[in-house]
């Protein structure tokens, strides 16, 4: 598993969230990823941590992408139909770079088959 010092050097933008509040989703995307390669084990921890993260409120994004419009009294935003449909693991760019991860690990049915042997 990744430790909060990983994890910030990666993503600098978490530098104000709270340790104890990283860990939490470390320890989620670690739990989720455990059946992942090593290879991309840890990475995908750190992404799965920053998704919730941003999902939670947490981090400084700026303004997302596919804001097309934004007003700060009393907020107002607008948003383009493409960036408001989106949900769930792609509706951030850590989500969307940990789906692809994922499908990595996952690429679907491989068949493993000894032919008989001849006689």
């Amino acid at each position: 598993m990744p430790t909060i010092e990983e994890f910030r050097a990666r993503f600098p933008e978490f530098a104000d969230v709270e340790d104890t509040t990283v860990l939490l989703w470390l320890i989620e995307g670690a739990e989720e990823g455990a059946a992942w390669s090593e290879a991309t084990r840890d990475r995908g921890a750190m992404l799965y941590a920053a998704h919730w993260l941003v999902e939670r409120g947490h981090g400084t994004g700026g303004i997302p992408a596919g804001v097309t419009s934004f007003k700060s009294g009393t907020f107002s935003a607008t948003m383009n139909d493409a960036a408001a449909s989106r949900v769930g693991f792609n509706s951030t760019s850590y989500g969307r770079e940990y789906l692809r991860l994922m499908r990595r690990n996952f690429a679907g049915p491989r068949l493993a088959w000894n032919p008989p042997a001849r006689v």
